[in-house]
This record gives structure tokens, sequence and C-alpha cells, in this order.
């Protein structure tokens, strides 16, 4: 991200807010994204500079903002909260990643900006139990927000310029919430933290706040967008666009931005691939590692979405390390047919980072009675391809101790025998080919045609592919290198 380009943009949005009128109701704020350490992202656009309370240039993403961390850090704005009218005061945030209700301390209601006591508190936005409860100089819970600040981005804010009631800010829909003001107390607002009998912190990802009198929400919320938005594209400029399309269907699917090392992972691995000549080969795939949830990990790289099956819940996913089965029930069906790649030209791989027992069937197709097989089994039995319909196939064991984490795949590019790759090391196998079934590959199990998913396995795989023939040295070497920067970003 260049300083020209983030001048130009920061340049934008603050005409922006002068030519609607906006500027003069921020009395303090911060842009915190977009910069490359605390002393960029704390710099105050307009006010006082915050004083911040245990944050490192560790916890700043330049794309994104600054996580808090749910139980000490915060940012002391050292503006006060009586410093604007009772009935003419603002404050709002934009969230990149939401705050969650695993924050500790006294109270377990993540707070984005706030101060004072639980009664009388002036917050923009309090997390409480299951429900979403907003103050702006009111006492009242009479009123909460589905979806709530629990799986809101964006801008969230309230605004205050009449003693009967405020207006709430979520989700790009203005709501009125006519509770009557109180007087504020005199305290400093704090960002990520709320204090009095119920002290408060968030572990949201927070990317611009503002506090000041009272202003248009909705104005606000699109000039800020802008920010949002401008600051992105510098910071990708220069991916892919296929990177920047499953970048951006991950987030929607998450519902949070994804972290720059985590989106220069993902940049790498395409433009890697397609410099290896290998992104065409690829018909069917998916990162199981990296995005924020089992959602996001379940968005294709390539190809169609797979279907999940056996109750995975949110504890079978890490992002560093990918999905794992169970060993009975948990697979996924990846909607590719067994016929959708010539017979002779195809390709499947996947990459386990947890040792699979003997006997493990982590991906498979397979016919009974034709042996009309593609799968792999960890143990003596390591790869079975498409071999004679005639009911005398051979199991190509090819690997001694092929359960290792790592890369492993096969690929045919001819009738009379396949490559295989696992664990770092490269086989042959002569074996003739088969018609490939026409029903789809299972990912944690083999698909017993006729039968369903059998031989399910528990190990945990960060990613999976299918598709055309392959050089499975370079894939191995591309897979390798994502899951390796997965893990140092995360």
């Amino acid at each position: 991200m260049t300083l020209k380009a983030r001048i130009t943009a920061i340049d934008r949005f603050i005409k922006g807010l002068k030519e609607d009128n906006l500027y003069n109701d921020i009395n303090a704020a911060c842009v915190i994204a977009g910069w490359d350490s605390l002393a960029g992202a704390l710099t105050p656009l307009k006010g006082s500079a915050p004083t911040n309370s245990g944050f490192l240039d560790a916890d700043l993403d330049r794309g994104i903002g600054m996580k808090g961390n749910g139980s000490s850090k915060y940012l002391d704005s050292n503006r006060n909260n009586n410093a604007d009218g009772q009935d003419d005061a603002h404050r709002a945030v934009w969230v990149s990643n939401p705050a969650t209700s695993t924050a500790s301390g006294p109270a377990t209601y993540p707070v984005y900006v706030g101060t004072g006591a639980f009664n009388g508190s002036d917050n923009v936005g309090r997390l409480q139990s299951n429900s979403n409860n907003f103050f702006h100089r009111s006492r009242s819970l009479t009123q909460t927000f589905t979806p709530g600040a629990a799986s809101v981005t964006g801008l969230l804010g309230t605004n205050r310029n009449s003693s009967s009631g405020y207006t709430l800010r979520i989700s790009g829909v203005d709501n009125a919430v006519p509770v009557a003001s109180q007087t504020p107390l005199s305290a400093s607002l704090n960002v990520y933290k709320a204090t009095g009998d119920n002290i408060t912190y968030s572990n949201a990802t927070i990317a611009f706040y503002s506090i000041g009198s009272a202003t248009d929400l909705a104005l606000l919320d699109a000039r800020v967008s802008t920010l949002m938005a401008d600051l992105r594209a510098i910071e990708e400029a220069g991916f892919d666009r296929d990177a920047i399309a499953y970048i951006r269907a991950v987030e929607a699917a998450d519902g949070a931005y994804l972290e720059t090392s985590v989106k220069i992972a993902v940049n790498n691995l395409v433009s890697g691939l397609k410099a290896d000549g290998l992104w065409d080969a690829i018909g069917s795939s998916c990162l199981l590692s990296g995005p924020r949830t089992l959602a996001g990990a379940l968005v294709p790289l390539r190809g169609d979405a797979p279907t999940a099956y056996g109750g995975w819940a949110s504890g079978d996913y890490d992002r560093s390390t990918g999905m794992k089965g169970n060993g009975f029930s948990l697979y996924l069906d990846s909607n590719r047919a067994g016929n959708a790649d010539a017979q002779d030209d195809r390709h499947w791989a996947i990459y386990s980072t947890l040792a699979m027992t003997d006997g493990d069937c982590a991906f498979g197709l397979a016919s009974p009675g034709t042996f009309n097989n593609e799968q792999y089994r960890a143990g003596t039995q390591n790869f079975l391809w498409c071999s004679s319909p005639n009911g005398s196939g051979t199991n190509a064991a090819i690997f001694t101790n092929s359960g290792a984490a790592g890369f492993h795949g096969a690929s045919r590019s001819d009738a009379t025998g396949f490559t295989a790759r696992s664990a770092g090391a490269t086989g042959e196998a002569t074996v003739a080919s088969a018609t490939p079934p026409e029903e789809t590959y299972f990912v944690f199990a083999r698909n017993l045609v006729g039968t369903g998913q059998n031989l399910a396995s528990a190990t945990r795989l960060a990613f999976y592919s299918i598709g055309s023939s392959i050089d499975l040295a370079k894939l191995d070497t591309h897979i390798s290198d994502y899951v390796t920067a997965i893990g140092a970003a995360l």
C-alpha cells in the first residue's frame, strides 16, 4: 500500500465528509485501517489522539484494522462523554470482524464504544447475553435488534438529535429507538471498552471510529464504506482477479473480512498455480483452511461447492489446520462426478494435517464388483485407480507408511498407468484404466456406489482438488506453501 495511494484515499474521504456537511460533526476520530504501524493507526483524523492501553503492532492488520482481545486492551479516545450536547451526539465504528460473546471480565458483553455505569451508559453497542442492546444516553433496554452487534460488519452507530429518541444504524439500516435521553456522565469515552459497574471489553476488529455531535449516519456510512473499499483496493493492487473473487465469496460466507496475510496467501496460491499451468486442471477444489468459519471453508476455490453431511459443527474446523472428520458420519460430497473428467486425463489430491490410521479412506469413489475405483486409503492399500472392468482390479500399494500427514494425490494421463504422490515422494503404478463411474467423489470417506459413504476417516484436511491430469509435485509445492503461510498468518 503506497503512501501516495493512502493520501489519495484519505483526501477523497475528507472531501466527501465536507461535501456532505459531516466533517464538523466529527470531534474525535481515527482511521485505524490502512497503516503499517500503531503510530499511523492512532494518528487522529480529528480531535485528540487516543491513549493506547495494551495494543501492539501485532494487533494491527493494515487491511482491516485493529483487533481487541476481549479482556484488557482498549483505547481511551480522550473525548469526554459530555463534551457533546445531551441531545446532540453520535458514536460510530466500522467493524471488520464482529465482537463475540467470549469476552472476559465482570460482564461478557462486548462493547465497541462506551463509558459509565451500566445504568446510565452511553454505548454504541453492548452485546448482552443472546440479545443485542444499544444505549445512547439512556437507561432503557426496551429494544433489541436482529442481526445485532455479534454478526454485523460495516458501520455500527448511534445518533441522538432529540430528547425523545435516537437512531441506531446497523446493517445499513437506520432504526428509530424511542428512548428518552439522560444526563451524560462526565467520563472519557473508550473504544473496545466500557467502564463502571460492568467493565466490558471487545474482541472485535475495528477499522474506524468517530465521536461527535449529531450527524447523518447514512451519509457517514456511505463515506466510510467508500474509504474502506478504497483501502482494500490499494491493499489488493496486483492481486489475481480469481483470487479476489474467491476472497470476496469467502468473506461473504464468513460475515467478516479476511486478514491481509491470509489474502496474500490465497493470492500467492492462485497466482502460483496459474504460473505453473496448473489452474485450468483444477475442476473442483476447496481450501479447507484459511477462512474464518466452516461456511467459508466450504466456498469452492474452483467448481461446485461441496455438500456437507453428518452434522459438521464449528468445532470440527480449525483455520490453521483444516476440517476434521470423526471416522463415521462426517464427510463431504464434492459434487464432482467421476466421469466429469476424461478416463485417461484426470487427477485428485488432498492435503492432510493429521496422520491417518491404516484403512482410513480420506477420499474416493468406488463401484463394487467392477473395481472401477479411485480412492486413497492409508496403510498397505494406498491408491486404487480405475482398473479393469472385469473384476480383477489392482490395488496400487505404492508407498509404505502413506498415512503420514501431507500431500497425497494421483494423476493419470494415459491408459496404461498413473502417477501417485504421498508425503513428498512420487511413485508410478502400471494399472490399466477403465470407464469411471458417474457418481460423485466423497471427501473424508469414499462413495461406495449403491451403498453410500463408507471407510470414513478421522483425519484433518486442509485442501482437496479434482480435475484433469496435473503435475503432482508442483501442486504439492503450492499447496504445502499455502498451508505453511496460513499457519504463519494465524
